[in-house]
């Protein structure tokens, strides 16, 4: 037998091919990856800002239902890893979570007589803005101030009450009610 016809089939891929499709892999993997980090971003945000929703719909429904002022304070950073939450003494800054509590002296702080009725710490990645460090809930479920509002920040954002791309806006009434504004701005 000759041994050009015995020649078996090689089988596999050769150098070029497999640069090839690496080039071709790595191309669509360059393309795809901003638009999974925004995705991510506005998971976050979204994330974020229903969190806060609820906490501030569960502090109007406990003010309601128990027939005393609830607060909701934006949470000492140092405190929250320490693991005695306390609200933060000054500053709009939302970021490392928040704290309902019965607000028995009507100051917007924590102290003894007070009741917590839930902590929310939020993730290191999202940042939130506050127009002040605290809200309060009247017993008829109105706010004890004017209006508030709130800014959800994506990650790597700076922490600025501003609009910004990807950015969500809740808002605060006199009735208390919260919401996502759907432009830059509360009306």
């Amino acid at each position: 037998m000759n041994r050009s016809t015995i020649r078996k089939r090689q089988m596999g891929f050769t150098l070029a091919e497999l640069c090839a499709a690496m080039a071709v892999s790595g191309a669509l993997a360059a393309v795809g990856m901003p638009t999974m980090a925004s995705f991510n971003g506005k998971a976050v945000v979204s994330a974020q800002s229903e969190g806060l929703m609820s906490a501030l719909r569960l502090a109007r429904n406990e003010a309601v239902s128990r027939g005393e002022q609830v607060s909701v304070c934006a949470m000492d950073p140092a405190s929250a890893e320490s693991g005695a939450p306390k609200c933060l003494a000054r500053g709009k800054n939302w970021s490392a979570g928040w704290i309902v509590f019965i607000d028995r002296d009507d100051r917007g702080d924590m102290d003894d007589a007070d009741r917590v009725v839930f902590v929310q710490q939020a993730p290191a990645r999202a940042g939130v803005v506050g127009t002040g460090r605290f809200v309060t809930y009247r017993p008829t479920g109105v706010l004890l101030s004017a209006m508030a509002h709130f800014r959800v920040l994506g990650p790597g954002q700076p922490l600025l009450d501003q609009d910004m791309p990807g950015a969500s806006l809740i808002c605060l009434n006199k009735t208390g009610r919260p919401r996502i504004a759907s432009k830059p701005h509360c009306d």
